[in-house]
């Protein structure tokens, strides 16, 4: 009876470690599902940059100055699923349906709900969740501000067409800078 139970144990911890594999190897099926979602938002611009210079506004992206060698990859997942939660959430309203080719939407919501899913299951892997996320904190509000910020001009703006050119464009600035960190993450790793 011994062998089955040595046998169902190396199965779960076989089980295991594969999905832990996969749920955390994030830098290259992250930066692939990332480049797919950058081209999407490149293709979803409908108006000249230029035509709406008078709406751009700084919004004081939070991880813009990030220095990959001041912060773990273990550190850097939870910040960045929240930061792609909130695009899911900002693309996926009502209003944002309105601004945008339904088929590219759908697309991109549909990527970036996978993308929110991948980093939700590594974080939940990783030991130490509850630690990380607390000490994460600063940061993880820093991220909600910056798009309570981005929700407060869309409303201002009464999301116009020129309010969401610009959203798109800081939204595709936030998720290269993210991909960039993840890169450079990765590259620290190894």
């Amino acid at each position: 009876m011994a062998r089955p139970w040595a046998f169902l144990m190396a199965l779960v911890v076989m089980s295991y470690w594969s999905t832990y594999s996969l749920g955390c190897n994030l830098p290259q099926k992250h930066h692939l599902r990332n480049k797919d979602i950058l081209t999407i938002l490149k293709q979803m611009r409908r108006l000249s940059p230029f035509s709406c210079l008078k709406d751009r506004k700084d919004f004081a992206f939070p991880l813009e100055n990030v220095d990959a060698q001041q912060i773990q990859k273990a550190q850097a997942i939870p910040v960045l699923q929240v930061l792609i939660q909130k695009v899911f959430i900002l693309f996926n309203s009502e209003n944002s349906s309105v601004a945008w080719e339904t088929t590219l939407l759908n697309t991109f919501c549909e990527d970036i709900n996978t993308q929110v899913k991948e980093l939700q299951a590594c974080l939940m892997q990783q030991v130490g969740v509850q630690e990380t996320l607390l000490r994460q904190k600063d940061s993880l509000d820093a991220v909600k501000k910056y798009f309570n910020r981005i929700t407060a001009y869309l409303i201002e703006k009464k999301h116009s067409p020129c309010a969401w050119e610009v959203v798109r464009a800081e939204v595709w600035s936030a998720l290269s800078s993210s991909a960039k960190l993840l890169a450079r993450l990765s590259e620290k790793k190894e």
